[in-house]
């Protein structure tokens, strides 16, 4: 063992001038030498050395250690460059001036330990001993923090829409060196392969390509992040630039059309978007802009609109990239109608005429609706005014109205003046006059001109036409009265007589002609004559009803039971029947009675005394305390009727009161009792004679 450790010494030495391999295969030759001789304890890993990066000047522990090993056991740590070994045992070579093995070697603890790491200590590592099947290799990464972000190539080009656009990002420090990534926002766009990282190269870069640049890349924000992959040992680091793209304007009216009133202010305005910023000009399609606008670049100030400001716009940008911006705005101004036709104030028509036509044109946004009304009417007729027969009627004033529901209507009027020859307007053509008063035989003419000649004629047989002139009789004559419209003639004819009626006619004469019109007067009988026969027709009514009420009180034989009962009436008319009379005044055997005078009765009747309660209403007791002998009971009336006659219907007696019988018996007359059938009959007969 001493042997092996001396050869292994003098083999490491730096004395022996050999390079670096040489030493190492001679070290394992010696291995398997003593690998032969000495026997092999079982020896495996308490702690497996394992990877790990640490930052640059700090320290870096690799651990290791084994069980199973003896006091012959010698433990390697083999490192950078190409496994040069760096300690045996607890020893390391002075080249190693940074290394130290640290641990409890009781418990096979062979810790490495490189203070203030630097990059050339970076690589493979392996911690091995004789007895170890499988030996641990594990890597130690110092790393190395960037110390700026990463550049980014191509941010100060403009490029213009439509070429293509490259993006460089590049770093050149740092160890690792840096993954790359572009970023918009948080969307990733692009980054670098693996390939790209595993590769030994002094720097990287990454490219951001966008084939064909548009005007919506204007403006992006982009960025390229480099990242080390050990976030707990170094940040990350990015840089950013906004694309510049310059594209041609794209011109946007907010509202293509616009409606405003007459006198109002509008602004008219447009949105230009383009890089660089656009001049932007005002053009008016069909002719000039009013020259009270106001160019404010994206806006045109219109005071005061006028009709003749309506019409298409153009709002024009140009900023140097092709093709140039423009927009349309189409502004409709509304005003109110206005009548633009040049008829005159007054139309002549010719009465009798045919195809009468006046048009009416107006102008004014929305398009007026143009319609014709007679002045002071809401009659309104279409536009052109026509009519196809003219007559004096239609002359007038006549009023052309356009309207489109703006604030106020347009009104334009006319005179219609009919002219030609006289034309009789009257409307009552039959007169009724009575004799004896004055006739008025009215002529209304429509005439324009007036009439020259007016007359009046009286049609007699075989139609002839005769003057009627105030010297055929007195108190005719004629009344003329002239207005704008014509003349109002009137033959006027006093006392009028059954001879004057007839038919006359009114004919008028003008420079266009003659017109002629019938009137017909009907004379009527006078008031006197009237009620002459008014009397004689009631009369002969009068005699008419007599005589059908004659025949029929004939045909019913009331004639003759009233005659009967007239005859058998004394001449002293009662309003009641008397009653009969005692037996003592009557002598026995005398049937006549028709000598008694009143003065038997002391000039006077009996008063009748009020009936008594007790008994039946239509026998009611009557006595006589004056005579020597009372008088029986007799039947009298009561008074049921509103008008105070009496009502006989009930009476006992017969139909002659003094026809009694002679009770010789008992010394007095008793009036004889009669059956129902008779009252009955008695019932009707006094009915019929009240």
């Amino acid at each position: 063992m001493r042997l092996g450790r001396s050869l292994c010494q003098g083999l490491t030495s730096p004395r022996r001038g050999m390079d670096s391999r040489r030493t190492e295969w001679a070290f394992l030759v010696i291995l398997l030498v003593l690998s032969r001789v000495v026997k092999v304890h079982a020896v495996s890993y308490r702690v497996r050395p394992e990877s790990m990066a640490v930052r640059e000047g700090q320290t870096a522990t690799l651990r290791c250690a084994f069980v199973g090993l003896t006091a012959q056991s010698v433990v390697f740590w083999e490192g950078p460059p190409n496994f040069a070994v760096i300690s045996t045992g607890r020893e390391v070579d002075p080249r190693y001036t940074r290394h130290r093995i640290t641990g409890d070697p009781a418990r096979g603890e062979y810790h490495l330990e490189i203070k203030d790491v630097d990059i050339l200590e970076e690589g493979g590592y392996r911690c091995s001993t004789l007895g170890v099947t499988e030996k641990a290799e594990v890597n130690l990464n110092v790393v190395v923090p960037m110390k700026k972000p990463p550049k980014i190539k191509g941010r100060d080009v403009t490029y213009t829409a439509g070429q293509p656009m490259t993006l460089t990002c590049v770093a050149t420090e740092g160890n690792p060196l840096p993954r790359l990534r572009w970023f918009n926002a948080t969307k990733l766009l692009q980054q670098t392969s693996e390939n790209a990282m595993a590769e030994v190269v002094s720097s990287v870069s990454l490219d951001l390509v966008i084939p064909e640049a548009a005007r919506w890349d204007h403006g992006k924000n982009v960025t390229c992040v480099a990242d080390q992959g050990f976030p707990d040992l170094t940040t990350t680091m990015a840089s950013s630039t906004i694309l510049n793209v310059h594209y041609p304007p794209l011109v946007r009216s907010r509202r293509q059309t616009l409606r405003a009133t007459e006198g109002e202010t509008l602004d008219l305005s447009c949105d230009v978007d383009s890089n660089p910023p656009a001049a932007v000009s005002w053009r008016k399609i069909d002719g000039e802009i009013p020259g009270n606008a106001e160019n404010r670049g994206n806006e045109l100030r219109l005071p005061k609109l006028s009709r003749s400001a309506a019409g298409g716009y153009k709002c024009l940008a140009n900023n140097g990239i092709m093709p140039s911006g423009e927009g349309s705005i189409t502004l409709i101004v509304l005003y109110p109608p206005r009548i633009t036709s040049g008829f005159e104030d007054k139309t002549s028509a010719l009465a009798g005429g045919e195809g009468f036509s006046l048009r009416c044109e107006a102008e004014g946004y929305p398009k007026p609706r143009v319609r014709w009304r007679r002045k002071g009417t809401k009659l309104y007729f279409d536009n052109p005014l026509e009519f196809m027969q003219i007559d004096y009627d239609m002359e007038g004033d006549y009023e052309c109205v356009a309207s489109n529901g703006q604030i106020r209507n347009a009104v334009r009027q006319t005179f219609v003046d009919v002219i030609g020859k006289p034309y009789i307007n009257t409307v009552s053509l039959k007169v009724s006059v009575r004799s004896g008063d004055t006739a008025r035989l009215v002529c209304e003419i429509l005439s324009d001109p007036l009439p020259e000649e007016t007359r009046w004629l009286r049609r007699g047989p075989g139609q002839q036409d005769k003057p009627v002139t105030a010297s055929q009789r007195a108190g005719i004559r004629q009344e003329e009265k002239t207005s704008a419209s014509g003349v109002t003639n009137t033959l006027v004819i006093s006392h009028v007589g059954r001879s004057d009626g007839g038919v006359y006619v009114c004919e008028t004469t003008n420079t266009f002609g003659t017109f002629q019109r019938e009137f017909h007067m009907e004379v009527k009988a006078t008031n006197t004559q009237a009620v002459v026969i008014a009397s004689v027709t009631v009369i002969v009514l009068l005699v008419l009803f007599a005589t059908i009420f004659i025949c029929i009180a004939k045909r019913t034989g009331l004639s003759e039971r009233v005659r009967r009962e007239k005859a058998s009436t004394p001449d002293l008319t009662l309003p009641r029947a008397l009653p009969p009379l005692p037996s003592y005044m009557v002598p026995v055997g005398s049937d006549d009675v028709d000598d008694l005078e009143l003065q038997d009765f002391k000039g006077t009747l009996k008063p009748r005394p009020p009936p008594r309660t007790d008994l039946e209403p239509y026998s009611i007791g009557l006595s006589y305390p004056s005579l020597l002998h009372p008088l029986p009971p007799y039947s009298t009336v009561e008074r049921q009727r509103p008008d105070g006659e009496d009502n006989m219907v009930d009476s006992p007696y017969p139909e002659d009161p003094w026809e009694t019988e002679v009770n010789e018996s008992k010394g007095f007359v008793m009036p004889p009792s009669l059956p129902l059938k008779h009252r009955a009959d008695k019932r009707i007969n006094a009915i019929t004679q009240c």
